[in-house]
């Protein structure tokens, strides 16, 4: 019987190994290495000249993220966005129609915004010129990526709805999907599985990476919030690094 989760073998195999990093046949064979405390000192010698990169891109987000709640709150009825809207009740449930079509809507648009984000402290870990507005830089592959945004939502919901740890194991191997999708290629199911896969042989490491960056931008809010000038741009580039040892360069 076939396996239905093995990623296409197709297309994952070609291209450029990434150079000293990682590649697709790498990661796929978990060849790479995680330290957490190596990944983490990197990523705070590096941001060093490029923190203001990084919080442009991450400002442009937030921005943008804004007006498009805002707007397909005027199609679907949600407003987030006024006194009535903040309050939480039945009708703000996930499994309220009308909100988890908004949910869903702007998880699909937003994903652009959030492989551009990826790709900046990806681009800044691969020594790559990049500027802020490289965040703005996908939507030309708007629906491959909102389709996998989409999947990994729905997917990792279902996995929360099964006793909680499939979805903790889903919402960290899926992780990486999105930047798979524009910087090497792949299709929506290819970029979900294949990040599946790499992080899986890692799986532990990864999420430890993760609560790491989490406590940094936590001790970076209780230091007056002044610390998140720093801390944000360590988390994010912390995630970068972790691809770029994963994965390696842009395939040719």
């Amino acid at each position: 019987m076939s396996d239905i989760y093995q990623a296409p073998e197709s297309e994952l195999t070609t291209g450029e190994n990434g150079g000293e990093y990682g590649s697709l046949e790498k990661g796929l064979a978990g060849d790479y290495s995680l330290s957490i405390g190596a990944i983490i000192g990197e990523a705070w010698r590096r941001i060093s000249g490029r923190k203001r990169t990084i919080w442009l891109g991450t400002l442009l987000l937030i921005v943008a993220y804004v007006i498009i709640d805002y707007v397909t709150g005027l199609f679907t009825g949600i407003n987030n966005w006024s006194l009535e809207g903040t309050s939480v009740g039945v009708n703000s449930s996930i499994y309220n129609g009308p909100s988890l079509l908004h949910q869903l809507v702007i998880t699909a648009v937003t994903a652009p915004l959030t492989a551009g984000l990826m790709m900046i402290v990806v681009k800044i870990a691969r020594e790559e010129q990049v500027s802020g507005s490289t965040v703005y830089s996908y939507f030309d592959r708007i629906v491959p990526l909102a389709i996998c945004s989409v999947l990994m939502s729905v997917l990792v919901l279902i996995g929360f709805m099964l006793l909680v740890l499939p979805g903790i194991y889903l919402s960290i191997a899926y992780m990486l999907a999105l930047p798979l999708i524009v910087d090497k290629g792949l299709g929506p199911w290819e970029a979900l599985e294949t990040s599946r896969k790499a992080i899986t042989k890692h799986w532990f490491a990864f999420f430890g990476l993760v609560i790491v960056c989490a406590l940094i931008y936590i001790a970076g809010a209780l230091a007056l919030m002044i610390g998140l000038i720093w801390a944000v741009p360590t988390g994010l580039l912390a995630l970068g690094i972790a691809y770029r040892n994963i994965f390696g360069g842009a395939e040719d």
